[in-house]
C-alpha cells in the first residue's frame, strides 16, 4: 500500500479510545449509582464534643420509628426554639459551638440533633430517612408544648435541604439557611464538570421546587469562597424565594460556620429581620 494512501493515525486509534472513553463514563456511572449514598453521606459515630452551656441529652423518634438522639438546650425566657439541621459530615458533636452560639445570639431554645445512622441515632442515612427524621425532632417539640410558629429551623449545608423540605409542608416561624444548594443534581453537575452523572443518582434533595412553597421568612447566609458548595449556587436558591428573605455574604472561604461569622451588624440585622416578621405573624 503506498504510504500516502494509509488511513490517519486518528482512525485507527480513534475507536479503541473511544471505547476505553465509554467503559470509563459506564464504569463510574455504576459506581455512583451503587455507592451514592457513601458519596452524599459522612456520619461519624463518635461524639467528640458537647456545649458548654446546660443542655439535656434526649432521644426521639422519627416518624418512621428509628430511634434519633439529640440536645435540647433550654433558654427559660423564651418561647420560641431554633432546630437545627446539620451537614453530611460527622456528627452534632462536631457543632456544639453552633448550639451555644444560637442560644446565646438568638436567646431562645435550641434542639439540635443527629440524623440516622449519625452519633447515637439508630439506622442508616437516606433522603427520605432524614425528613423523617426532622418530622420527628419537629413532632418532639410541638409535644414539649411549642407552636408549629414558634419553631425556626436552621439548615447547615445538606440540612438546607432538609429544613426546606420541613418548611414546605408546615408553617414554621422563620428559616436560616446556610451554604444552601438548589438540588443536589445540581451540585453534582457542577462538580463533575456539567458531566451528566446525576441522571443515575436517586438523591434529588431538590430545595428549588419546595421553596416557592414556604411562606415563613428565610434567610440565607453564604460564603463568597465556600470551598464545599459554590457561592452562585446559593444566590440561585435565593431568587426562586418569593416571600420575605435576606442574603448574608461572608467573605473568605467558609461552609459551615457562615452564621457564626457574620459581623456584628448583619447578625443584628438579621435578629431583626426574624423578630419582626415573628411581630408581624
Amino acid at each position: 500500500m503506498n504510504p500516502a494512501e494509509s488511513p490517519p493515525i486518528w482512525t485507527s486509534l480513534g475507536w479503541p479510545i473511544l471505547r476505553i472513553v465509554l467503559m470509563l463514563i459506564v464504569g463510574l456511572a455504576i459506581y455512583i449509582r451503587v455507592f451514592e449514598n457513601k458519596m452524599v453521606f459522612y456520619p461519624t459515630r463518635t461524639v467528640a464534643g458537647l456545649p458548654d452551656i446546660p443542655f439535656e441529652s434526649l432521644t426521639f423518634a422519627a416518624t418512621d420509628g428509628t430511634r434519633l438522639s439529640g440536645w435540647y438546650i433550654p433558654f427559660a425566657a423564651s418561647s420560641h426554639v431554633f432546630l437545627i439541621s446539620h451537614g453530611n459530615a460527622g456528627n452534632i458533636g462536631d457543632r456544639a459551638a453552633m448550639g451555644d452560639f444560637v442560644q446565646r445570639e438568638f436567646r431562645t431554645n435550641v434542639l439540635m440533633y443527629d440524623y440516622r445512622g449519625y452519633g447515637h441515632s439508630d439506622g442508616k442515612p437516606s433522603e427520605t430517612g432524614l425528613y423523617s427524621d426532622i418530622d420527628g425532632a419537629f413532632a418532639y417539640l410541638r409535644s414539649r408544648g411549642f407552636e408549629s410558629q414558634s419553631i425556626y429551623l436552621i439548615g447547615q449545608s445538606l440540612g438546607s435541604a432538609v429544613a426546606v423540605d420541613l418548611a414546605s409542608r408546615q408553617n414554621v416561624g422563620g428559616i436560616i439557611l446556610e451554604a444552601p444548594f438548589p438540588s443536589v443534581r445540581t451540585l453534582a453537575r457542577r462538580i463533575t464538570f456539567s458531566l451528566p452523572f446525576d441522571l443515575v443518582m436517586r438523591s434529588r434533595f431538590d430545595s428549588l421546587s419546595k421553596i416557592t412553597r414556604i411562606q415563613a421568612p428565610i434567610a440565607v447566609v453564604h460564603g463568597r469562597e465556600d470551598p464545599v458548595i459554590p457561592y452562585d449556587l446559593g444566590l440561585k436558591l435565593f431568587e426562586a424565594i418569593r416571600g420575605s428573605k435576606k442574603f448574608y455574604s461572608v467573605d473568605g472561604a467558609v461552609h459551615e460556620g457562615a452564621l457564626m461569622s457574620l459581623d456584628f451588624n448583619a447578625l443584628l440585622d438579621l435578629r431583626r429581620f426574624l423578630l419582626q416578621n415573628r411581630a408581624a405573624g
